[in-house]
């Protein structure tokens, strides 16, 4: 690897460089040193380098002719030598603070140019035209970059292959697996009272692993909470979460984080108030709810904000019929809906409501030939939902639309898109959906948000008296750190849709293929291969569901039984019963969820750690 230096101080540089391993590897000819006086590219009389800012501002600046014909020089020398284009790296407080990582990445660069800034800056111009990166070794400022410059070579020196003489030399380091580095000894064991861990003299390669593996946990975790959290996410650590419970909630993304606490900081003001706070935060509310509305082609003003998709469901079914009592007294829903939509709809029939299960078939889906003979002229309202929590079903909302504007255009269709939504693109308008429910955990973003579309012309009644927030349909003020959590989200989640899909695909295609690799027909999916791939629903009987999702969350691996929900009710699967599934299958069903974060190591792991599970609870059954 060829590195060349442009400083105002080579021998500053090359004194730190000249010694110990970066040194020996320069002498060995595995690391080519350059050292380049920018002072000596001026063609200014007094050989000066740097100039006063535009604009006016304390101190100087180095200016950019010196430095690009000594750039220049660097790399017609090193052309000559057989290298091409480097890659220019300016050391600088706002650049991209080091870390191994970018050490690793700029250690398989063939030629490599370091510039150490000096004075209060350098050229913006030169920056742009030959710089590739900006780089900071710390959140503090020095008088020059010759010292950043000698630890960054000194760090990507590392992982140059043949610098540290063995590929294992560096392996055990600190940060190389994330954690920090175990404590160390040496002869002799014993030193003014002070002995050698036994562990350590004791001769079991094994003990001592653990012990150093121990230490090292123990030491990051101490003193840098921020690694640790890294570490057990990893694929080093044995604590690792694998998480196949993504139906029931999301993890939340920096980005949604770091979305939610920066608008509570800066947009605290009410969006209802008539202050310039108020409107700042107003302005942020709209900017979000023309994002989610964009996500399902529909207009911000058919978006009401509510805290859940459980109130959003509540909202559309309770708000429509009361708004319009004399539409009708049938109301249809789906045998196998979400408990906000059943439970809702029965609440109704104390109201004089007829509330009618529409039956699925043996995929879960919904039997249009069945819903169709349901509908009558007294129906008002038919809601079923676009994916199944439970099997990932995916009903035919389309079709569902034209069956019943078949019968009668005025009946309104809703559909509980939670489980559906961020996963499948969603039109309303292709769809024929009147109203339509979504919530922003399930698509990693914050608790606490959900929406409601109701398309223009559909008239609801609010469910809670007040203010009358959301077009007065949703009183109370807006949850605006959790809406724009909720719209970075949404934005994520459609930005990469397609993608997402395919990798979820790949990695349940892939978990369904080794369970019928290691079990055959001993066990019973109980989700079609039509099925959203971001579900996956199986049978392990004669092993009780509940019983497998403890011996599993033993094991960090975390899946559900069932809806989330509901899960905790003692009741069996409605889902599964509407399937026709028998009892003995859907006592050992278990649900397992996946996100577009989860990995192909995840499945074979997990698959793993299933497979040990479910071998120890069957023996345990036999007895």
């Amino acid at each position: 690897m060829k590195i060349d230096v442009l400083t105002l101080f080579p021998d500053m540089v090359r004194a730190a460089l000249g010694e110990s391993i970066v040194g020996r590897a320069t002498d060995a000819g595995i690391i080519e040193l350059g050292y380049y006086q920018i002072r000596d590219f001026s063609e200014n009389k007094q050989n000066k380098v740097d100039d006063t800012p535009y604009g006016g501002g304390p101190g100087m600046l180095m200016t950019c002719q010196p430095l690009v014909s000594c750039h220049r020089a660097a790399v017609k020398h090193a052309e000559n030598s057989g290298y091409g284009k480097p890659y220019t790296v300016l050391m600088s407080p706002r650049g991209t603070k080091l870390s191994a990582e970018v050490a690793k990445r700029l250690s398989r660069q063939e030629y490599l140019v370091v510039v150490c800034g000096h004075y209060e800056g350098v050229d913006q111009r030169f920056i742009d035209s030959v710089c590739d990166e900006e780089i900071s070794i710390g959140d503090f400022v020095l008088t020059g970059g010759e010292l950043p410059a000698a630890v960054l070579i000194d760090t990507v020196s590392r992982f140059v292959p043949g610098v540290l003489g063995s590929p294992e030399s560096g392996g055990d380091e600190s940060f190389e697996k994330i954690l920090l580095e175990y404590p160390q000894y040496t002869k002799p064991a014993e030193f003014e009272g002070m002995d050698v861990p036994k562990v350590l003299t004791g001769g079991n390669h094994a003990e001592i692993c653990a012990w150093r593996l121990a230490e090292a946990e123990k030491i990051t975790r101490e003193r840098r909470p921020d690694l640790y959290e890294l570490y057990e996410e990893s694929a080093y650590s044995d604590k690792r979460v694998i998480y196949f419970d993504n139906s029931a909630t999301t993890r939340q993304t920096p980005r949604v984080t770091e979305t939610v606490a920066s608008t509570a900081r800066r947009f605290y003001g009410n969006p209802s108030s008539l202050t310039r706070l108020g409107m700042a935060a107003e302005k942020e509310l709209t900017k979000a709810r023309e994002t989610v509305a964009g996500t399902i082609g529909a207009d911000r003003s058919e978006i009401i904000f509510t805290c859940s998709g459980t109130e959003a469901n509540n909202l559309a079914i309770k708000g429509y019929l009361r708004a319009n009592r004399h539409a009708g007294k049938k109301v249809i829903v789906s045998a196998v809906e979400h408990p906000s939509v059943l439970e809702t709809a029965k609440s109704l029939e104390k109201e004089g409501y007829n509330v009618v299960l529409a039956p699925v078939d043996s995929r879960g889906v919904v039997d249009l030939k069945a819903l169709f003979e349901l509908i009558d002229n007294d129906t008002a309202l038919i809601s079923v939902m676009t994916v199944n929590s439970e099997t990932g079903a995916v009903m035919p909302i389309k079709e569902i639309a034209a069956v019943k504007n078949s019968v009668n255009p005025k009946i309104v269709l809703h559909t509980d898109c939670v489980q559906g939504y961020g996963k499948l693109n969603i039109d309303v308008k292709d769809l024929g959906c009147d109203m339509l429910t979504a919530s922003a955990h399930k698509i990693h973003g914050p608790r606490g948000a959900g929406f409601l579309f109701v398309r223009r012309g559909i008239r609801i009644a609010p469910e809670l008296a007040g203010g009358g927030q959301e077009g007065g349909l949703r009183s109370g003020t807006e949850n605006l750190p959790a809406i724009c959590g909720f719209a970075a989200a949404a934005e994520d989640a459609f930005g990469a849709i397609g993608q997402s899909f395919e990798n979820v695909k790949r990695c349940r295609d892939l978990f369904r293929d080794l369970l019928i690799e290691k079990y055959g027909d001993k066990i019973h999916i109980n989700s079609d291969v039509s099925s959203l791939p971001y579900i996956l629903n199986v049978s392990f009987s004669p092993v009780r569901a509940e019983v497998l999702l403890h011996a599993l969350e033993s094991q960090n691996v975390f899946v559900s039984v069932g809806s989330a929900c509901s899960s905790k009710k003692k009741s069996r699967s409605h889902v599964l019963t509407a399937m026709n599934v028998p009892v003995k299958i859907i006592d050992g069903s278990v649900r397992f969820s996946f996100s577009r974060f989860t990995t192909e190591e995840d499945i074979r792991r997990g698959a793993e750690i299933l497979f040990r599970c479910v071998r120890d609870l069957k023996r345990a059954v036999r007895g």
